[in-house]
């Protein structure tokens, strides 16, 4: 009788999702049991990538992101010559998720990407001037490649927190410019070097990450408030909203279309719930380091 009432809620949810789901927000709780207002649990590991500087995989509730750091010593832009790069590419592979298509650009790995390198930058957790080698000659370009591994709602809030933790967690490699401008990667040893040489960095260094920008993502559906919504919250909502801050400091709020306009008001809410759900997920990236 049990399995049989099992299977019939089943099927209810799959042919009438909105009036299942909706029973549930009328008693202020979602399918999974969690409140309107609370997101998932998260967790943070580092290092689990052998091939990389620095890498991190994060899981918040069941949607898993692992991000990886290369670092490649490379050319100024002349306009630019005391700046170096942070190129940030978001892979959201078909065994993710079961509406992602193979052959097909994705376009939310486009906006998560831009997203996640918006936050760096605005936040200023990396300044492109601290990764300069020799002026004019050699910077550093930050390659972070984040790949999801299981799609299951708020994709961006675990990328950024795995970009994070990625990029505290790499390891600088130590090279010497010499007076023609020619670089080597572990560099001479300090009896053999030249008077006009430039070390950038003794042992393997760390990149200077000076933020710790936090996002959060909340779901509107019939006028309520959904934070941290899984995937099927996400494919049911009218809009979503994303939050990133910087301890007090909001960093940005994005939202990628919808169906929904989100209010003034909405917004403010929004920002709340980033700030609730903040000191949670900055703790996550920082029990890793521990």
């Amino acid at each position: 009788r049990g399995r049989r009432a099992t299977m019939e809620a089943a099927a209810f949810k799959r042919l009438y999702p909105h009036d299942y789901y909706a029973k549930f927000i009328s008693e202020g709780a979602r399918p999974d049991g969690r409140p309107l207002a609370r997101a998932r649990p998260s967790s943070v590991a580092i290092g689990v990538a052998g091939t990389a500087h620095g890498s991190a995989l994060v899981k918040v509730g069941r949607t898993t992101v692992m991000a990886a750091v290369k670092l490649e010593a490379c050319q100024p832009d002349p306009d630019a010559p005391d700046r170096g790069f942070l190129d940030v590419i978001v892979e959201l592979p078909p065994m993710c998720s079961a509406s992602t298509r193979p052959g097909r650009p994705n376009d939310d790995a486009h906006f998560v990407a831009r997203r996640i390198e918006d936050a760096l930058l605005d936040s200023a957790a990396i300044d492109k001037r601290k990764l300069t080698i020799k002026e004019g000659l050699w910077v550093w370009k930050i390659c972070l490649d984040v790949y999801c591994l299981d799609h299951d709602g708020s994709v961006l809030d675990a990328g950024l927190m795995a970009a994070l933790a990625a990029l505290r967690d790499a390891k600088v490699p130590h090279v010497v410019v010499d007076d023609r401008g020619k670089i080597t990667y572990g560099g001479r040893k300090t009896d053999e070097r030249e008077p006009d040489d430039v070390d950038a960095g003794g042992d393997e260094g760390k990149i200077e990450v000076a933020a710790a920008p936090v996002a959060v993502t909340t779901a509107l559906y019939r006028k309520h408030l959904i934070v941290d919504p899984d995937a099927e919250e996400e494919a049911l909502a009218e809009a979503t909203v994303t939050v990133t801050m910087d301890g007090a400091k909001v960093v940005g709020v994005h939202k990628p279309g919808g169906t929904a306009e989100a209010s003034e008001t909405d917004l403010m809410h929004c920002v709340a719930a980033c700030r609730l759900n903040l000191e949670a997920r900055a703790k996550a990236v920082d029990g890793a380091f521990v």
